[in-house]
């Protein structure tokens, strides 16, 4: 639509037009910026609903994990999977939350603290260390309280799997079955047979190979291929071209003096009692002279620090729960507090040192805000030359886009719609109808939130027959691997065959003949690393020997051939095996109810998701 408006109107008119149809569209959706992601509903289960804000927050984590493991092989594919799975797994979170609070299920505080304190990430020289808890809840953008009302529903959750687990059962009958295969192991020895090693014993005519290309034309061709040209805008360029004075940094320094402010911590001592007359008693032993220390090891329901003399360590706003939080902070060094009651118990607190929030030096960071505002003035520049690139796209050639904006034009090699060299976007758009076919500027493509560029057809080479010189020595090296890999397929049955009847002689000729010999395995269960799985999956895959061993010729995959003595078969039993031979079946038991009772949920579940504000 805009490019026939394009052709047809120019000057103000053009103008005009284009105008009237951006506004509506810069209106719309301007309500989600005002009203915040946490206002922007992107699925509903029942009447629950998953915030944008809420889906961002688990999102967004992933993607930079994804794009930082990918690097450049991460492209818009991966977001649009990403985003599926995370809302699905955020609606099953919330079914099981449902199912959860119908069955009455919860975890206590005093098991979630067990799970916490006893978890190895959170543990210093074998102990609960609060401060290393903390550090690694920052690191990993959360607090304490949001940590612990994660964990709390996971742990509610899991419930439900693990009731179903302690229900699940097996007949003894069925158990003796199964642990019998997985308890068997076998005796043989093989030989493997490669194509590769027979490509020169066997000859493909020039009229086979012409054969197969006259009645295979349809698989050699070259597909349509284009080779364009662009211009590129980037932050790393336009961050190239800002000056940066001191006046300006220092303003900047003045703006952003939180980034480089430590803020106040305090570090103290604290006893837990869950009860008030055993925190009235500890109490009243501390005002007439108790060491703190002792008494928090004798008395503090606190695991984590109690061996430490209670000991918190440096803390700031926001760890600690509210009512601990207010009076630490209301303390002076040195002081005592009362009793101090939380969700956890009640708490007396000691408080030992206040360390003052400090703010670094003009001159310290200066290097640092140089980097940011550069990057924070580069930002707003790109924005502003983004909006003039589109503009100059829309209305002028490649050349006076370049002109104008100072744009290098870059110009590509000829590639096909399935290239993987260039950026998924830059291929689709070079093979639009608007790029391939009336030959104009793409609209700005975004790689990333730092790189746009804009696209134009240079040349188009259209799809084409290949010749028969062309693809005649692919298509000999094509059917000289299908007859080596026939000859070796032949021979593995002879040796098969000879085997079975016994014929001794001919076995020993063809393994001669063609530098063969068995491979000795020995006895091995289903799990051994002495042969390749693939090989070892066509063992047991055989009938167990009666009198004679089994011998079977085998085709392994397009390239191998392979030759199979299997002498015997027999069951070892252990108790040991049996028991987590049974655990594994009961928990893929459980695995697969749990698995449908989310499809139930589901099924009796009004759920929507809104795609589009994902």
């Amino acid at each position: 639509m805009l490019s026939s408006i394009k052709n047809k109107t120019k000057g103000w008119v053009a103008y005009l037009i284009v105008g009237l149809i951006t506004v509506p569209f810069a209106l719309f959706g301007i309500n989600e910026y005002f009203t915040g992601a946490s206002n922007v509903v992107v699925a509903s289960i029942d009447d629950d609903e998953i915030s944008k804000e809420e889906f961002l927050a688990e999102f967004n984590p992933q993607k930079r994990r994804l794009q930082k493991n990918l690097a450049e092989k991460y492209n818009t594919d991966f977001d649009t999977v990403l985003k599926q799975s995370i809302v699905n797994q955020m609606i099953d979170r919330r079914l099981l939350d449902q199912l959860a609070e119908s069955m009455s299920h919860a975890t206590s505080v005093s098991e979630l603290n067990a799970i916490i304190q006893t978890n190895d990430l959170f543990q210093d020289e074998g102990r609960f260390s609060l401060e290393k808890y903390k550090n690694l809840l920052r690191l990993n953008g959360y607090t304490p309280s949001e940590y612990e009302s994660v964990r709390s529903k996971e742990l509610t959750q899991n419930q439900i799997k693990y009731n179903l687990l302690d229900s699940a059962f097996m007949l003894p009958s069925q158990l003796e079955k199964l642990q019998n295969l997985n308890d068997q192991q076998r005796e043989f020895s093989y030989i493997k047979l490669s194509a590769d090693d027979y490509t020169s014993k066997v000859n493909v005519d020039e009229k086979s190979v012409e054969d197969y290309y006259n009645n295979q034309k349809e698989s050699f061709f070259t597909p349509e291929q284009t080779k364009i040209e662009f211009v590129e805008l980037s932050l790393a360029e336009v961050a190239k071209t800002i000056e940066v004075t001191n006046d300006e940094l220092l303003g900047f320094y003045e703006d952003e003096q939180a980034r480089f402010t430590t803020e106040e911590e305090r570090q103290a001592q604290h006893i837990l009692l869950t009860t008030q007359e055993n925190a009235n008693k500890v109490l009243d032993l501390l005002n007439k002279g108790g060491d703190f220390s002792k008494l928090a090891a004798q008395y503090s329901q606190d695991t984590g620090s109690k061996d430490i003399g209670g000991d918190l360590g440096l803390f700031g706003r926001g760890v600690m729960v509210g009512a601990f939080e207010e009076s630490a902070f209301s303390m002076q060094e040195g002081d005592l507090s009362g009793l101090v009651k939380s969700e956890f118990g009640y708490h007396i607190i000691k408080l030992n040192k206040i360390q003052a929030g400090t703010v670094k030096s003009f001159d310290s960071v200066k290097s640092e805000l140089t980097q940011l505002y550069t990057e924070s003035q580069a930002q707003k520049d790109l924005y502003n030359l983004t909006e003039q690139l589109a503009n100059l796209a829309y209305e002028a050639n490649l050349e006076e886009v370049s002109s104008q904006m100072s744009l290098k034009i870059n110009t590509s090699d000829f590639f096909d719609r399935d290239s993987t060299k260039l950026d998924a976007k830059i291929v689709a758009a070079a093979f639009s109808d608007v790029v391939l076919n009336k030959g104009e500027n793409s609209e700005v493509l975004e790689l990333d939130k730092n790189r746009f560029v804009v696209i134009h057809l240079k040349q188009k080479l259209p799809q084409r027959q290949k010749t028969f010189k062309e693809v005649k020595g692919e298509i000999n090296t094509h059917l000289t691997r299908l007859l080596a890999k026939t000859f070796v397929d032949n021979i593995a049955t002879q040796i098969a065959t000879s085997s079975k009847v016994g014929d001794l002689k001919a076995v020993d000729q063809l393994m001669s003949k063609n530098s063969l010999k068995w491979e000795a395995i020995g006895w091995v269960k289903r799990d051994t690393t002495k042969a390749d799985t693939s090989i070892v999956n066509k063992v047991f895959a055989l009938p167990k020997p009666k009198t004679n061993p089994v011998f079977s010729a085998q085709s392994l995959d397009r390239r191998n051939a392979l030759v199979i003595n299997l002498t015997g078969v027999k069951i070892s039993k252990s108790k040991a095996s049996k028991a987590n031979l049974e655990k594994v079946l009961l928990g893929f038991e459980s695995n697969e109810v749990f698995v449908n009772i989310l499809q139930t949920l589901r099924a009796k579940t009004e759920i929507k998701v809104f795609n589009t504000k994902l």
